[in-house]
């Protein structure tokens, strides 16, 4: 993998995970609207995960992802 596509993935993983605890993103948004709790759209605290819970998912999405990028790595050497 090549290191803007790293980059890449890096900002993918990232910016996905904080979607569910941003208020005003289309995924809460859509959420609070399916409870039918329409008077608190997009304000604080109306997510569907905490910030430390979104941390805690980005912190294991990027692990997973050095983890594959060790092993592809690892594979590639191997090779030669």
């Amino acid at each position: 993998m090549k290191q803007s596509e790293i980059r890449q993935t890096i900002v993918q993983v990232v910016h996905g995970n904080l979607r569910y605890c941003t208020p005003n993103d289309p995924i809460c948004v859509k959420q609070v609207e399916k409870l039918g709790d329409h008077a608190n759209k997009g304000r604080e605290g109306y997510t569907i995960q905490s910030a430390e819970e979104v941390l805690d998912d980005i912190i294991t999405d990027l692990t997973l992802l050095q983890d594959e990028i060790n092993i592809t790595a690892s594979f590639n050497s191997a090779q030669l």
